[in-house]
């Protein structure tokens, strides 16, 4: 949708862009076809996507193009009632299946898990959303997301700087991890204050964690991040005496092991 659609659109139904929602509506549609041909792009024909948070369904747009069934989780009642009126047909054929409520509820639901999963993060769901994500059972989903840019650097960001924190090794562990492009604010309505960034996730093909370990790994490398100036062995009962900050995802791996061979040392 172009911004004068965009426009249009909200204020036909009396709505409006909700800053407790964390709402930047995308209105570049050369991009938004490009942002959507990356998460589908190489999917086998059948393959489930899930997008959180499609607002006025921007990506769901170009999403549909392709042959993967949709399922689109969208907390703002307005504008649920916008894609069922846009979206209709789809929804009708079975190719889109909206579903109203909070993300953070109905991702873990799913069943089965997603394999795939994408969308425009609102700013103050991000970190949250991707933690679900990481907690998804079975096999890691390939995930891309729009989200603060400062959070995309946290996910990227290399031991020993100030961006590298628990998030990073959760994720890192995981997955490899690509800054695909930045996005200034001009693209979205309203525009932001900061920029964005298009991040690409893909599973790592030997994750560093078992996927039925992932929760304990997180809560040591949690616990060891609680106080980053502290030393590990202050923190966790182990003797390395750097901080958390110091050690990469394998480095973190090995203190994981290390406390559950032993945890009470």
């Amino acid at each position: 949708m172009t911004l004068k659609e965009i426009r249009a659109a909200l204020d036909s139904r009396g709505l409006r862009p909700l800053k407790q929602f964390g709402q930047n509506f995308l209105h570049d549609q050369n991009l938004a076809r490009w942002l959507a041909g990356s998460v589908i792009d190489g999917l086998a024909p059948g393959t489930r996507v899930v997008e959180i948070g499609p607002g006025l369904g921007a990506l769901t747009e170009f999403i549909l193009v392709g042959e993967s069934p949709l399922i689109a989780i969208e907390k703002d009642r307005g504008l649920c009632a916008f894609l069922r009126e846009r979206f209709g047909g789809d929804i009708a054929t079975g190719r889109l299946d909206l579903r109203e409520g909070d993300a953070l509820e109905l991702l873990p639901r799913l069943d089965p898990a997603p394999t795939v999963v994408c969308g425009n993060l609102p700013y103050y769901i991000s970190t949250p959303l991707l933690m679900e994500c990481l907690r998804l059972p079975g096999k890691s989903a390939r995930l891309f997301f729009l989200m603060q840019k400062e959070v995309g650097q946290r996910l990227v960001a290399s031991p020993d700087s100030k961006a590298y924190g628990a998030l990073s090794v959760f994720v890192q562990a995981g997955y490899d991890v690509a800054l695909v492009r930045t996005l200034s604010g001009s693209v979205f309505y309203p525009p932001p204050e900061v920029e964005s960034v298009a991040v690409q996730l893909t599973p790592r093909a030997q994750p560093l964690v078992p996927s039925d370990e992932r929760e304990s790994f997180m809560k040591v490398v949690q616990r060891g991040f609680s106080q980053r100036r502290k030393k590990l062995s202050n923190l966790l009962p182990v003797t390395d005496q750097r901080r958390a900050e110091h050690l990469s995802p394998q480095e973190w791996v090995d203190l994981w092991r290390q406390v559950e061979a032993d945890p009470v040392t």
